[in-house]
């Protein structure tokens, strides 16, 4: 059982992250990593020699990622949403103006999720009630300017990778809540920017190299790709799949599954979604829910709001920190 937060003793332990050479100590409250990790609480509970030091190494992970861990770990402890603001596109760029926009040429198709219209089969609108975070789909005025600018899809892309770092330091020292946090954030910002993942080859090799092929991560990529990806029609689909093909046979043949899976379901009309925000109408259908069932979990995600815009902003950050430090290079 999770210690509560409200009643957190001082003690202090010392952590350690990154390599030998650029390690960095960082003083930690050890209820803070004890509350939301049972690893985390072995170590410095039980018998070991972190708990006889009071530190720990983890050189895997670095000095960024950690810190976000630690600012997602300390938001845990506010009950009530703060009323943060959805990020807008313009935070994965450096000078978000509208002029520096609208003189982009245009880069790489919108991958846009396809949607039902009035005249699709079944067609439904969304009710008029106040919907959580990751169930949300609007579409602002700027979107088609930002989704041509290749310095905001370099952004996306960065950040990406950075939503992946937080998701396997979660899977690799067990905090749950953070695996279905990172997804619920990346859900959420899918649908509110109209931009779903696209296949990249260092994010899928950095995917299967550090997490389970059963891991939600890449789950939630190989629908995005087979509901929006695969289906753009500015090239054939057997181009596309030769392409994955290079990049990840496994993630590759994952996607083929399910795209024959939605094809079959077609005709028949029965299994498969033929809509993406059927098959992920929110991000619960994603969730190991370990810590939370369905209900308290849909209910923290209404309630808390803040917790999720923030992991947003975090990697929006770490890819503004990269990239100012490429181009100071």
């Amino acid at each position: 059982m999770a210690r509560n937060f409200l009643t957190m003793d001082l003690d202090t332990v010392t952590v350690r992250v990154g390599e030998a050479d650029t390690a960095v100590d960082i003083t930690v409250y050890r209820d803070i990593l004890s509350a939301v990790s049972p690893y985390f609480r072995s170590a410095f509970d039980g018998p070991f020699v972190e708990a006889t030091d009071r530190s720990i190494c983890l050189t895997d992970v670095t000095n960024e990622t950690f810190r976000m861990f630690l600012q997602w770990a300390h938001s845990q402890k506010c009950q009530l949403s703060n009323g943060a603001a959805f990020p807008q596109h313009a935070i994965l760029v450096q000078k978000p103006t509208r002029k520096n926009v609208e003189q982009t040429t245009p880069g790489s198709a919108e991958l846009q999720l396809p949607h039902r219209t009035s005249s699709s089969p079944d067609a439904k609108t969304l009710p008029d009630t106040t919907v959580a975070l990751d169930e949300l789909d609007e579409h602002d005025g700027l979107r088609s300017l930002y989704h041509t600018d290749p310095e905001w899809i370099n952004g996306y892309r960065l950040s990406l990778l950075s939503f992946l770092r937080l998701y396997v330091f979660a899977d690799k020292y067990n905090v749950p809540q953070l695996r279905d946090d990172v997804l619920t954030a990346m859900i959420a910002q899918s649908n509110a920017w109209n931009w779903w993942p696209d296949i990249d080859r260092e994010l899928l090799d950095s995917a299967h190299e550090n997490l389970p092929p059963s891991s939600k991560f890449i789950r939630l990529f190989v629908l995005s790709t087979a509901y929006c990806w695969l289906l753009q029609p500015e090239t054939c689909s057997a181009t596309r799949i030769r392409t994955m093909m290079e990049m990840n046979e496994e993630f590759a043949f994952d996607v083929i599954v399910v795209q024959n899976q939605m094809l079959k379901d077609k005709i028949s009309s029965e299994g498969m979604p033929l809509w993406l925000e059927d098959a992920v109408p929110n991000s619960c259908v994603l969730h190991e829910h370990r810590v939370q069932d369905a209900e308290k979990c849909r209910k923290r995600i209404r309630d808390q709001s803040q917790i999720f815009t923030g992991l947003i902003e975090m990697c929006a950050q770490d890819v503004l920190g990269i990239t100012k430090e490429s181009g100071e290079e």
